[in-house]
């Protein structure tokens, strides 16, 4: 079960780095079942581009799910591939936006 970020307030809830090894440990899980092209191991910092295991729709469909699961919106120029190569480089990116409970 996943537990909303949001406070009944809708103020976004700051997630402490234990809560962002767990977001990655999830996004890494909905890749595994719901993406991933292939049984290549998949960590936070394994290229999904460069290993095949995530084509360009794949991407979209990462992207729908983390906002989703973040209650944001992710504008069409900042998925870019060092933005979405690894999901190390996904948790960067939304930690570095402001306005996600990652930061």
């Amino acid at each position: 079960m996943v537990e909303d970020t949001r406070r009944s307030t809708g103020s976004v809830r700051w997630m402490s780095s234990v809560e962002h090894r767990a977001f990655s440990d999830e996004l890494v899980a909905f890749i595994r079942a719901e993406v991933a092209i292939g049984d290549y191991p998949l960590e936070a910092d394994t290229d999904l581009v460069l290993t095949g295991l995530v084509d360009s729709l794949g991407i979209v469909l990462v992207v729908e799910w983390i906002e989703s699961r973040l209650g944001v919106m992710i504008d069409p120029g900042d998925i870019v591939i060092e933005h979405f190569d690894t999901v190390a480089s996904m948790v960067a990116y939304l930690r570095g936006r402001g306005d996600t409970p990652l930061d």
